[in-house]
């Protein structure tokens, strides 16, 4: 077995670190207390029953080390620096590595909290039983940490590229290739400004996200997570959710702070396949670069080096250390070289120690064990270094004298009909067209809908979610359109095509992949469309009725067969959950403007595909469909 399956494999099992042996220690619901002051003097307070809260000059602090006396770290009057060195002053080596831990939660260990203080939790299913369910859970866990011996408070992250999209209900988001081809900037600031106040209110304030990776591979199974193939769109884009997210370029109470991945840019995978060496030469190393130096300079709070691929370009370690071990990437380049005095985030990996002497702070996947290995393994100075940046963001993000969310506010922010719309604009601004000929109004006329993506709605994302998101599929929203009575819906099975169908009757099949994240549905080896989805389209053409492909578009397929056996080729790809399916069948019915422009280049052949370099952009010379095209139609079939 070789060296990335290997990581791949111990990545899956920390996603869940000793579920089996683990039994619900859960308490009862936490309902905080939250300490608003009539002046401008004293600022916020959250805190449970348990908590001992000091007066000191007619102010109130919070006694997290439970020794009765105000400490320089419980005082928010304090410079963040200040408090920073006493809480370090307090602090044990057993203390300290076990902030650096950064533990995939699935299912409650009250210990992790009450006694270990483990520092990072990243939250996938453990909160995805909607709002209300999700705020009260952070707040448990956040209650459980301040009855630790320092009381320091944890930071929830979530996987949460597409919004916070492990919370049933939350809005999901087009993914990051979806919004390249909108080519609006401001819109991914403002649908990030939105996920930030729905994370904020469910009390999750770190996302790993956004994605910085440019989409040089068309072959490479998430291209889907980035902003598309143009550096220059992908800066700007990545810029604008780091600003959305934090709320600016600094880290406030009001912030989620982002953890901009995969460094140092991940989009150059060997023959495509993820998690190979990543391919570079001196010009297209510092094209993928630019990326990440933007965002530090936009103030990104972390960066993650990418934890399954090595990088051979830059030499030392980094030849045989993935990105996330290689003191070579972290230390040299990233510290050294680019100046970013942030957290470095690791991936989900396997060997934490060797991560954190290379130069990792947060370390993603590690269990409770890793903790004893980093105390006989990290001096008291690195420990300092790494630990205190850990802590400096959470002084800065105010979870210190508030790490409590209100569940009913949680209740009322999360999935609400404002942040729909905004997904719902931002999936209709995507949307693509490279073919329209001879297509007549919908409205009133007999559908045949085929292709089973049509009534799958976990295909419109990306796998980074819940797997049962309580959304509309395509299929639902082209019927509540036409009319139940007008819409036959055929599926994948090719023989239901009728020889021939009476006038007035209209064809539209929803092709493309299934949803995932790291493989394709198909493979790295072929962007083909299998013959069940090219037979269907080619037999309702010979069927002799138009037909409309809707392209569910997470890579840069081979589009000529299913181009050159359409009447209209929609492009829609990953345009989201909670309201792709709206505004693919608002656009096919005419009540919506079509602008969208290609993020990529589209090839016209494999050989194409062989013959284009992994790490260059737009490189395909004579692509089928070239970056940026796209038909601009004011209202479809009119």
């Amino acid at each position: 077995m070789n060296k990335r399956l290997i990581a791949l494999l111990m990545a899956m099992l920390m996603l869940f670190p000793g579920v089996i042996a683990q039994e619900e220690e859960g308490t009862q619901a936490i309902v905080p207390v939250l300490y608003v002051p009539e002046n401008g003097e004293q600022v916020k307070l959250g805190y449970t029953a348990d908590t001992q809260i000091l007066e000191v000059d007619g102010l109130k602090f919070k006694d997290l080390n439970k020794n009765g006396s105000l400490d320089v770290y419980e005082d928010w009057r304090k410079t963040v620096q200040e408090r920073v060195d006493d809480l370090l002053s307090q602090m044990s080596a057993t203390d300290k590595a076990a902030q650096m831990l950064h533990m995939t939660l699935v299912t409650l260990k009250e210990s992790w909290f009450t006694e270990l203080g483990v520092g990072f939790v990243l939250a996938y299913t453990y909160l995805s039983g909607g709002a209300e369910d999700a705020a009260l859970k952070t707040n448990e866990v956040q209650a459980l940490s301040e009855v630790s011996a320092l009381g320091i408070p944890v930071i929830f992250s979530m996987d949460s590229v597409i919004g916070a999209s492990w919370v049933q209900g939350a809005t999901i988001i087009p993914d990051q290739l979806t919004l390249a081809a909108t080519g609006n900037v401001d819109l991914v600031r403002q649908l990030n400004d939105m996920q930030r106040k729905e994370m904020l209110a469910l009390g999750v304030r770190m996302s790993l996200s956004p994605i910085a990776d440019i989409a040089t591979d068309p072959r490479w199974g998430r291209v889907q997570e980035c902003f598309g193939e143009d550096a220059e769109l992908a800066t700007q884009m990545t810029v604008a959710a780091i600003e959305g997210l934090q709320g600016g370029n600094k880290l406030t109470s009001e912030s989620i702070m982002t953890c901009v991945k995969h460094f140092p840019g991940s989009g150059a995978q060997t023959a495509g396949v993820d998690g190979t060496p990543l391919v570079f030469d001196d010009q297209s190393f510092q094209m993928h670069l630019s990326v990440f130096k933007a965002a530090i300079e936009a103030g990104a709070a972390s960066i993650m080096p990418y934890g399954y691929s090595t990088v051979p370009y830059l030499g030392g370690d980094a030849v045989e250390n993935y990105a996330h071990e290689s003191s070579k990437v972290m230390t040299e380049l990233l510290r050294e070289e680019l100046g970013f005095n942030g957290i470095i985030q690791t991936d989900w990996g396997l060997n934490h120690t060797v991560a954190a002497l290379a130069g990792a702070d947060a370390l993603g996947g590690a269990g409770q064990r890793e903790s004893k290995k980093l105390t006989q393994n990290l001096t008291d100075e690195q420990f300092d270094e790494r630990v205190g940046r850990l802590l400096k963001v959470k002084f800065e993000l105010g979870l210190f004298e508030n790490p409590y969310v209100d569940v009913e506010n949680a209740k009322a922010v999360v999935g609400t009909e404002e942040h729909y719309k905004l997904a719902k604009q931002a999936a209709a601004e995507a949307l693509t067209l490279v073919k329209y000929e001879d297509i007549s109004p919908l409205a009133g006329q007999k559908l045949i809908v085929a292709g089973s993506l049509a009534e799958d709605t976990a295909a419109l994302s990306s796998g980074w979610k819940i797997a049962e998101y309580e959304g509309k599929n395509i299929l639902t929203a082209i019927t509540e359109k036409a009319g139940t009575n007008n819409v036959t819906y055929i599926g994948d099975d090719v023989t239901q095509v009728a020889s021939s169908y009476p006038s007035g009757t209209t064809a539209i099949v929803v092709v493309g992949e299934a949803s995932g994240t790291h493989e394709p549905a198909w493979g790295t080896s072929t962007l083909e469309f299998p013959s069940m989805q090219t037979d269907m389209v080619k037999a309702l053409k010979k069927a002799g009725v138009p037909v409309i492909t809707v392209v569910l578009m997470n890579r840069a397929y081979v589009l000529t067969p299913i181009a050159n056996n359409s009447d209209a080729v929609l492009l829609a790809y990953r345009p989201g959950c909670t309201a792709g399916a709206e505004a693919v069948a608002e656009a096919i019915f005419g009540e919506a403007k079509i602008s969208g422009k290609t993020p990529f280049q589209i090839p016209a052949t494999m050989d194409q595909v062989m013959l284009q370099r992994e790490d260059f952009a737009k490189d395909i010379i004579n692509p089928l469909y070239d970056y940026g095209y796209g038909i601009e139609v004011v209202s479809f079939g009119n």
